[in-house]
Parts: C-alpha cells; sequence; structure tokens
C-alpha cells in the first residue's frame, strides 16, 4: 500500500498508466484484457475464409521492428508483443499476462504467458525477451525506434516465465516500449526478407514482391478461438484509382489508406464503411538537410516555411479532411501549443525578406524530392511547395523517388528538400521524438543532420520524468526551438482510412493504422 509523502507524489504523476498500475513494492499486478474477450457484435463470430486487403505501399522487409508504412498493415498479425496499448494507450496483457514495478519504479517484472509459441514451434520464454531487446538495438538490423529501445538498460530472466526490466530513470514511456518491440524468433530471423520471424495468429505461407503476400491462421496460436479467418491475404497495388476499383468489384475486401479524394464517394457507397481509426497516425513535413548549401542558413529555411501554403495543400488534396499546422504536435496531444500555431503563415513577401536577408535575393536552385508511391499526397504537396518556393525564387526540381529506395535515401539523409510523412503523433510527445528517425540529430545519424545539444538534452531528461507539467515544459522548449530552426516543416496531419465492405466484422486498428487482423470474421 502506497502511504504518506510517496501518495502525494504518485497522485501527481502524468502518465495515466502509472497511476493505474500503482507503481509500488506491493502494488497488485495489472490484467485488464481477458484472453479470448470478443469485442460486443451484432452476431456471433463466423469461422473460415479469406480476408483480402489492398494498400498503395510495398514491404521492405517482414521485420516488425521496421515501421514502414508498407509493414503496418501486417505487424500485428504476424507478431506478438508483451502488451496491447488501446485506443486511450492503456496497456493490456498479451504475451505478458501481468506485470508489477518495483518501489523505485526502475524495475518492472513481467509474468510472461505459457504456452505461447513462434510460427517455427518454438515456445516462447524469457530467452525470447532477452533476444528481441537485443536484437533491435543492434545497429547492423533496421530498427525504427532504437532509441526508445534502448531506454531499457537492462533484461534480467528470473526464470522461464519472468523477466525483470531495469532502467537509469523511471520511465513513462515504457508502455510505449512494451507495445511496439515485438517478440522475434531467434530461429528465423535470418528469413526477414521473405518471411516473418513472429508468433502472432498468422504466418506468412506466400511472397510475391511487389504484388501479394499470403497468410494462413496459425493453429498454434495461444488464443485457441483465435484467429477466425483461415487465410488473411495482403495485395499491393500502387495506383490509388485501382485501389479503389479493386474494393468496389468486391476483388478485394478492404483496403488501407484510401485516397483521400474518394473518402467522401465512399462513405455513401451501399455496403461501405469508412473508417478513420482512432487518430491521425503521421504528419506531413518538409525536411531539411542543413548539410547542404545554402539550406545551412538559418534564414533561408525560415523564408521556405513562410512560403509554404498549408492551407491550399489541405483545401485542394487533403478534401479538408484535417487542418493545416506548423507544430511538430498535433491537437488531440497533450504536447500541442495552441498558442504556437501560426507561427509560420503563408506570407511570400516574408520569406522573400528573409531570403535576401541571408544573401539570396535572386534565391537559388535546389532538389525537392518525394515519393508518390509510398504516400497519397506526397506528389500534391511537392507540387505545391515547388510552386510556392518559385513565386519567391527559389527554383526547385521535382524528385519522383521510387519506392523501392525512398526509405533508404530518406533515412541517409540523400536529399536537398524533400516531402515525407514521420509517425507516432498520436502517441505520447516521446515516443514520437524516439520513434521516429527524422528527429535523431546528426550524433545519432539522423538523416536531417541538424546538431541541437539542447534538443537532445530535453528530449532525454523528457523521456525519464514522470511528472507530466515537467515534461510538457520540456516539450514546449522543444517544439519553440524546432520552430527556430526550421529543419522540419510541418504542413497537416496525415489521416489514414481503412474502407471495407460491411460484411467485415470485428475490424480494429492502433494509433498507426495497424490492424488486428485475429480479430476478423466475415459475416458472408
Amino acid at each position: 500500500m502506497i502511504l504518506g509523502e510517496e501518495e502525494k507524489a504518485m497522485r501527481k504523476m502524468g502518465r495515466r498508466d502509472f497511476v493505474k498500475l500503482g507503481i509500488a513494492s506491493g502494488a497488485g499486478l495489472f490484467a485488464v484484457r481477458a484472453p479470448g474477450a470478443v469485442p460486443p457484435q451484432s452476431t456471433t463470430p463466423k469461422r473460415g475464409g479469406t480476408f483480402t486487403v489492398a494498400r498503395s505501399d510495398g514491404n521492405p522487409s517482414f521485420s516488425g521492428l521496421e515501421l514502414a508504412m508498407g509493414n503496418f498493415v501486417f505487424i500485428r498479425s504476424l507478431y506478438g508483443f508483451l502488451i496491447r496499448q488501446d485506443n486511450d494507450l492503456n496497456p493490456q496483457p498479451e504475451l505478458a499476462e501481468s506485470w508489477q514495478f518495483s518501489a523505485d519504479r526502475r524495475a518492472l517484472t513481467l509474468k510472461l504467458r505459457r504456452g505461447a509459441k513462434f510460427h517455427s514451434g518454438r515456445d516462447f520464454t524469457a530467452d525470447d525477451v532477452v533476444f528481441s531487446w537485443k536484437f533491435a538495438l543492434e545497429p547492423a538490423n533496421v530498427v525504427t525506434m532504437r532509441t526508445l529501445y534502448s531506454l531499457i538498460k537492462d533484461i534480467k530472466t528470473i526464470d522461464k516465465y519472468t523477466v525483470e526490466l531495469r532502467f537509469d530513470e523511471p520511465c513513462p514511456l515504457v508502455f510505449d516500449i512494451l507495445d511496439t518491440l515485438c517478440m522475434m524468433d531467434r530461429a528465423a530471423v535470418d528469413q526477414l526478407g521473405k518471411a516473418d520471424a513472429g508468433g502472432g495468429p498468422f504466418t506468412v505461407t506466400s511472397y510475391t514482391p511487389g504484388a501479394e503476400i499470403r497468410t494462413k491462421r496459425f493453429e498454434s496460436y495461444w488464443e485457441k478461438d483465435r484467429p477466425f479467418l483461415d487465410e488473411y491475404v495482403i495485395k499491393q497495388i500502387p495506383d490509388p484509382a485501382a485501389l479503389v476499383i479493386n474494393l468496389e468489384s468486391k476483388a478485394v475486401d478492404a483496403i488501407w489508406g484510401s485516397p483521400v479524394h474518394e473518402v467522401a464517394r465512399l462513405k455513401g457507397v451501399p455496403g461501405m464503411i469508412v473508417d478513420p481509426g482512432p487518430a491521425a497516425p503521421n504528419m506531413y513535413h518538409l525536411m531539411v538537410n542543413v548539410r547542404k548549401e545554402p539550406l545551412s542558413n538559418k534564414k533561408v529555411r525560415q523564408a521556405i516555411n513562410h512560403a509554404i501554403d498549408r492551407e491550399r495543400f489541405c483545401k485542394s488534396v487533403l478534401k479538408e479532411t484535417v487542418e493545416p499546422t506548423c507544430l511538430m504536435w498535433p491537437k488531440g496531444s497533450w504536447a500541442y501549443f495552441a498558442d504556437l500555431e501560426g507561427k509560420y503563415k503563408y506570407d511570400p513577401s516574408k520569406a522573400k525578406r528573409l531570403l535576401a536577408e541571408a544573401g539570396y535575393p535572386e534565391g537559388f536552385e535546389t532538389t525537392l524530392k518525394f515519393g508518390s508511391k509510398i504516400q497519397f499526397g506526397q506528389e500534391g504537396l511537392a507540387q505545391i511547395i515547388q510552386f510556392d518556393l518559385a513565386r519567391i525564387g527559389i527554383r526547385a526540381k521535382l524528385i519522383d523517388v521510387e519506392s523501392a529506395v525512398y526509405p533508404t535515401q530518406m533515412r541517409k539523409g540523400q536529399f536537398d528538400l524533400a516531402v515525407h510523412n514521420y509517425g507516432r503523433i498520436g502517441r505520447d510527445p516521446g515516443m514520437m521524438l524516439a520513434g521516429a528517425v527524422i528527429w535523431y540529430p546528426k550524433t545519432e545519424d539522423g538523416p536531417i543532420g541538424f546538431d541541437l545539444p539542447d534538443f537532445v538534452r530535453w528530449r532525454d531528461q523528457a523521456a525519464m520524468m514522470l511528472e507530466k507539467d515537467e515534461r510538457k515544459d520540456l516539450y514546449r522548449r522543444i517544439q519553440t526551438l524546432v520552430l527556430e530552426e526550421c529543419f522540419s516543416m510541418a504542413v497537416a496531419p496525415q489521416q489514414i482510412f481503412w474502407v471495407y465492405r460491411d460484411y467485415v466484422k470485428g475490424l480494429r486498428a492502433n494509433r498507426e493504422g495497424s490492424p488486428f487482423v485475429g480479430e476478423v470474421w466475415l459475416d458472408k
């Protein structure tokens, strides 16, 4: 039981999860979601059938730790996780049945589920938690959120089904870690280019690059009544119009990432469900490589930021499904600072003045990269920015990068300017900074090349604080610094729409739009 001053301190803690979990010695173990619990349905779920989803993006690998857009559609189907965060970011049991914090909140003990298996047939044990963590920290492996996972300083196996996670300081991001650190099978990680290494409700049976992934029910999945489906098939259809045609003709049952200009029309089509998900998962932004001249000049970057007509992009391309913003965190995030909104209003005259002050009154030539096959809207935004920059004398050559090389070029900083989408904006603000590589500084091999010690210090301090007000103050400092430096220029949130036939039941997704297909069934 928590008493006295410790109780008062607990009531001040900012992260809802810590309050609910009763972080202290003697605190009870926490479990919310009973295994096999079915979301409310109008009828009893039917077993069998094939659920076919189409999306435009390709998958660079089958790794559950590479959070590329093309991978989200299968990550929660192929892999198991220690916990699952619900729509309100509260932790629910998965491969960890229960957990308990130490009195100093620097250790977390997890009781693991017995009987869970990997697709290879191996039993899931405490050693696999350690392996997955070490695999995620290995620089040679492609891991999107390595910085987040490095907050764990050690993992000890207490027994075959118990592990202890150690932190240098209390970690408010612990459940974000457990919700994204998928459990990897050490016997299968060498095949991630063609198959998965997981233990989720489905397992890969065949893969045709650029065309189709076929998966089948994993018969030894730990939830004995899951999944309901026999097969889950994922098709890649790069053309947005073809995506919709395939859905309307019932060649596929659902599309992930519906073209925004089709959303309003599809809402009115009988038998069609349009679902925006719990939150916008990504942010459209302009990346600026600060290593390149004259983009290394801060006034040049500020001029570019004032030149972008964000409202035009939201109206003409995103069809007013979202509102424009110049802030790195969106409305709805507790790190959104409304009084800073509008810092960079569309102002070509001011942009020209700043450009002249920087020594470029006649502008200059540069390149602007985007991936038309990577994300809907990137091409439209690139064209708008090209037009806007031309008005102030900056002549930007557009380069449409092929989807196969786009992630590599962006990650390695092989661009001058680049239209891009960063993720995790609907999560804890600290998770966004740790999980989206565009926020990695030069010292961490970040793609933009910024070198700002204050940014790194404030980021790391906030990641180890439990008091929400203190964390919020640090995130405000970071937001103010980003607005000053302009190495990333937010434009608008990206809402990713699921559109599916009404016979598809139980389809839910997390805040990245990654579906829990183990709960899906077909009423037909």
